[in-house]
């Protein structure tokens, strides 16, 4: 029998997706579980965009169903460009706009079109894990910096030792996934003038920009010549909670990538799902998704005072910060853990075995995540994020 190909088995399974996957299977086995595994919003998508997307296919069957241009709906591509200028000031022309199957689509364009094989990325620790999947996948060195202390800003002099002339790419999250934290304004001006200094692609993953309880999203679009070197990526799987549908976008100023990551999504996709972008230029064009985050974003701050708080109550040694923005707790139990025996992740192996709660071990997010776990906060009913909470308490504590 043919081998398996050797790059695709030098790639670790996920354990993200293993332990997500473990939660579905206990959940139809019927067992009472408590999922804060996934990055899933906590409501369905607004009933009226919903219906309006309807009607529309409806009355436009073959226009809503059909193959649209690889690049992305025009209108579409129009709607983010008003949306962009609007919400950060930003002037993207919507030619300079494509719209990916997912934000994962568009991380692995950008990826295969910045980087070569051997080339080093530069990453913040703890960040999103497929981040650290796809470089090992294009076969890309990372340099990394931690976030430390309870607001996880990296430290400045790191930053400038790790970013200079032999980086390719810095990838930035803000707010972060797992940590929710935003940058400060101060370390993104520093990123900002690293990449231009040292002639570095940029990549912003802003999946979580409309989703802030305090303070305010930063723009790093709008330092000093940054926009030459950024790359801009997004995604509808929070704001308009439609993850299953998988929709994003990327932009950039530099139409020589643009036009390459036209001509590699023309072989990975073709184009992205017809139905989706319908939606999404509905929900965008009648002003549906402003009132749509209006209503959700108080329930979604809500509940993540409940985690909060009780976390603080039934595990009152663990490290915690109260995040302003993003859906995720990543609280340090290394002091519970450490009395059991346990890492983070043979701990989370067995709390859902034993207790049917699924966190994710903070060490699939970088070495800087060891000892934490990344809880979702927005999925569940403050009630149940309480009793899973509790149990998890209960675990460590026996």
């Amino acid at each position: 029998m043919r081998k398996i190909s050797s790059r695709s088995q030098k790639i670790s399974p996920s354990l993200h997706r293993l332990i997500s996957n473990k939660m579905d299977e206990l959940k139809r086995k019927g067992v009472e579980t408590y999922n804060f595994t996934q990055g899933q919003p906590g409501f369905p998508p607004d009933e009226n965009i919903i219906k309006a997307t309807f009607e529309h296919a409806l009355k436009n069957s073959f226009d809503h169903y059909r193959y649209l241009p690889t690049q992305g709906l025009p209108e579409l591509r129009t709607d983010i460009s008003d949306e962009l200028k609007e919400s950060g000031g930003i002037s993207i022309d919507p030619s300079n706009i494509v719209v990916t199957s997912g934000g994962i689509e568009a991380l692995h364009l950008t990826f295969y079109a910045t980087t070569d094989p051997g080339d080093r990325a530069f990453f913040l620790d703890p960040t999103y894990s497929v981040y650290w999947d796809i470089a090992n996948m294009y076969n890309l060195k990372v340099d990394s910096c931690e976030q430390n202390g309870e607001d996880f800003q990296p430290d400045p002099e790191c930053l400038k030792e790790k970013i200079n002339r032999n980086t390719s790419l810095i990838l930035v999250t803000s707010p972060d996934n797992p940590t929710s934290r935003i940058l400060s304004e101060d370390i993104f001006k520093l990123i900002a003038d690293l990449a231009v200094d040292n002639d570095i692609w940029l990549l912003y993953d802003e999946a979580y920009r409309n989703i802030i309880y305090e303070g305010k999203h930063v723009w790093i679009q709008k330092y000093s010549r940054t926009l030459e070197k950024l790359v801009g990526l997004d995604t509808f799987s929070k704001d308009l909670a439609i993850p299953g549908l998988r929709l994003g976008y990327l932009y950039a100023e530099n139409k020589d990538l643009i036009k390459e990551v036209l001509k590699l999504k023309g072989i990975v996709s073709i184009s992205s799902d017809s139905s989706a972008q319908w939606m999404a230029h509905i929900a965008l064009s009648s002003g549906m998704l402003k009132i749509y985050l209006s209503k959700v974003i108080p329930k979604y701050r809500s509940r993540r005072d409940a985690a909060y708080e009780t976390i603080r109550e039934f595990l009152p040694e663990a490290k915690v910060t109260k995040p302003i923005a993003g859906m995720y707790l990543f609280p340090d139990l290394s002091p519970y853990l450490s009395k059991k025996g346990m890492d983070d992740t043979s701990f989370v192996i067995k709390l859902s075995e034993e207790k049917g709660v699924g966190v994710l071990p903070g060490s699939i997010f970088g070495k800087a995540g060891k000892g934490h776990v990344r809880i979702t906060f927005v999925t569940m009913q403050e009630e149940r994020i309480k009793k899973g909470i509790k149990l998890m308490s209960e675990f460590l504590t026996a």
